[in-house]
C-alpha cells in the first residue's frame, strides 16, 4: 500500500511540473539531451562575450598607444610646404602649417585652364610706343607689372590652345602702353575682341582683362581716356586692377558699419566700371628691385629695425599727417633702434637700406594703397601697414592671401598719436610670432611674383579670376 501511495505521489509531482507521467525512457533521454544542449549554448554565449570584451580592451590599448605617440612627436611633424628655409625656421603652429600646405597643394594642382587670344590687333605686337611724359610712371610701374603678368601667363602649361577646353579667356591687350603713348587708340583691340566668337558667345563673361594702370577703369578719368566708349560694352569682363572697385563699392552700399573716413567720398561717386574685379595691388617692374627670399635668418641679419622713406610734398585725403608722423623719430636721441627713416635716399642707398630692414612701413597716401607694400614683400621685409581701409580697398590675391598673416596691421590713430610707442611694439614680437609672419611672407612671394623660382602666380591669378566678386 505504501509503495502504491508513493507512486501516486510521484505521478502528481510530474503532472504539477507540466510534464507527462514519468516512466517513459525515451522521453527522459530526450529531455536530458535538451538540457545539456541548452547549457552548452549558454556556455558558448558566455565565451563569446569574454572574447568581445578582450578585443575591445585590445583595440583601446592600441588607440591609446597610437595617440600618445602622435602627441609626443607632433612638434616634429613636417608638411611639404617649405622649400628654401631651414628646418628650424619651419616651426609654426601645426594648424597654420596644415592650412598653408593645403593651399599650396591646391594651387600646384592647377585645374583652371585659359585661352589667350593671339590676334595681332589684340596683342598689338610690333607696335612702337612713344610714351607721353605725364604718363611715364604708369608705364614703368603698373604697365611693367601688366607685361610681366601676361608673359608668365603666355608661358604657363595651364594655357590651352583649344577654346572648347578653356575655363577663362584672356585678351593680352597692352592697356598701359596704349594709354601712355601719344596717339594710342583703344578702338582697334577692343573692336577686334568684341568680334571674337568666344566673346560674343559669353557676352564678355569669362574674359579677364589685365589693366592695373590707375587712370583706367575709374569714373574720375572716364571722360579723359580713349576707353570712354568701351566701358559699357566691356562691362561683363573681369578686370584685374591695382585695387578692388567692386568690393569697395559693395562695402560702401551694403556694409554701413564700416568706417571709410577721409576716403568716403571716393566710393560714393565711383561705381565700378566692370561687373567683376580682381585686385593684385600696386606693382612695379621686377627688374627694378631684386627679389630677396624671406627667411628668419634674413630677418635677424638685417641691420635696420624699420625702413621708411617718404617725400616732403603733401598728399590728398588728409594723408600728409600720417605719412609725416614717423619723421619725429628721426630727432629721437638714439633711444630708438637703428632704422632708415627720412625724406629719401639716392637709388643705391635706398636699395641697400630697404633690403637690410626687418620691418617696412606702408602708410596710406593719395589712396589707401601704395607701391610700398609690393616692394616690402619683394625685399622679404615684414610690411607694417598703416591704412585701415586697405584690406577691403586693395587686397592682394585675397582668395589666397590674408594681409594680417604676413604683415603687421597698425591702426592709423596709434601711429599718429605716438609714432615711437606704436613702432616700438614691433620689438616686443616673440620669436614664434616672427616665424609665422616670415612663413606667410615667403608664401606671399611665391603667389605675387612671376620671377620667383617656385612661383605660384599663374594658378593664384586664375583662382582670383574665377572667384572674383560681382557688383551687388
Amino acid at each position: 500500500m505504501n509503495q502504491i501511495q508513493n507512486n501516486r505521489n510521484v505521478d502528481r509531482q510530474d503532472e504539477s511540473n507540466g510534464s507527462p507521467k514519468s516512466g517513459n525512457f525515451e522521453h527522459a533521454q530526450s529531455t536530458s539531451a535538451s538540457t545539456v544542449k541548452s547549457k552548452s549554448l549558454q556556455k558558448q554565449k558566455k565565451n563569446w562575450f569574454i572574447i568581445k570584451v578582450l578585443i575591445a580592451l585590445f583595440a583601446w590599448a592600441i588607440l591609446f598607444i597610437s595617440t600618445s605617440s602622435k602627441n609626443m612627436t607632433r612638434a616634429d611633424t613636417r608638411l611639404p610646404f617649405v622649400d628654401e628655409h631651414s628646418a628650424q625656421e619651419d616651426q609654426i603652429p601645426l594648424e597654420e602649417e596644415t592650412m598653408l600646405s593645403a593651399t599650396v597643394a591646391g594651387l600646384e594642382k592647377g585645374n583652371i585652364y585659359f585661352y589667350m587670344y593671339d590676334h595681332p590687333n589684340i596683342t598689338m605686337a610690333g607696335n612702337v610706343w612713344n610714351t607721353r611724359r605725364r604718363y611715364r610712371h604708369f608705364r614703368t610701374l603698373e604697365g611693367a607689372n601688366d607685361k610681366q603678368m601676361l608673359e608668365a601667363l603666355a608661358e604657363s602649361p595651364l594655357r590651352t590652345f583649344n577654346m572648347s577646353n578653356a575655363d577663362l579667356f584672356i585678351p593680352p591687350i597692352p592697356m598701359a602702353n596704349i594709354l601712355c603713348s601719344s596717339g594710342g587708340n583703344f578702338n582697334l583691340p577692343m573692336q577686334t575682341l568684341s568680334e571674337q566668337e568666344p566673346f560674343k558667345k559669353h557676352k564678355g563673361n569669362k574674359h579677364v582683362l589685365i589693366s592695373t594702370t590707375f587712370s583706367l577703369y575709374r569714373q574720375h578719368y572716364r571722360s579723359h581716356t580713349g576707353m570712354k566708349p568701351w566701358y559699357d560694352r566691356m562691362y561683363n569682363m573681369t578686370v584685374v586692377q591695382s585695387w578692388d572697385p567692386v568690393s569697395y563699392h559693395n562695402a560702401l552700399l551694403h556694409h554701413k558699419t564700416l568706417e571709410w573716413g577721409d576716403y568716403q567720398s571716393n566710393g560714393v561717386v565711383d561705381p565700378s566700371l566692370s561687373r567683376r574685379s580682381v585686385s593684385v595691388g600696386l606693382g612695379a617692374n621686377n627688374k627694378d628691385l631684386k627679389l630677396c627670399l624671406a627667411s628668419v635668418d634674413k630677418f635677424h641679419n638685417s641691420s635696420n629695425f624699420v625702413f621708411y622713406q617718404s617725400r616732403t610734398g603733401p598728399s590728398v585725403h588728409n594723408s600728409t599727417i600720417y605719412r609725416h608722423a614717423p619723421m619725429t623719430i628721426v630727432q629721437d636721441n638714439g633711444s630708438f633702434p637703428k632704422s632708415s627713416i627720412g625724406w629719401g635716399l639716392d637709388p643705391e642707398a635706398w636699395h641697400s637700406e630697404y633690403t637690410s630692414s626687418k620691418f617696412c612701413l606702408m602708410i596710406r597716401g593719395d589712396t589707401s594703397h601704395s607701391h610700398a607694400l609690393w616692394r616690402s614683400i619683394r625685399v622679404g621685409c615684414i610690411p607694417v601697414i598703416v591704412s585701415n581701409q586697405l584690406p577691403v580697398y586693395a587686397p592682394m590675391f585675397k582668395s589666397t592671401l590674408n594681409m594680417s598673416d604676413y604683415a603687421v596691421m597698425l591702426d592709423e590713430k596709434d601711429l599718429l598719436n605716438d609714432p615711437r610707442k606704436a613702432l616700438l611694439k614691433l620689438d616686443n614680437m616673440t620669436e614664434d610670432e616672427i616665424r609665422v609672419k616670415i612663413k606667410h611672407l615667403a608664401f606671399a612671394q611665391r603667389v605675387i611674383f612671376t620671377d620667383h623660382p617656385r612661383s605660384l602666380f599663374v594658378p593664384a591669378f586664375l583662382k582670383e579670376a574665377v572667384l572674383a566678386p560681382e557688383v551687388l
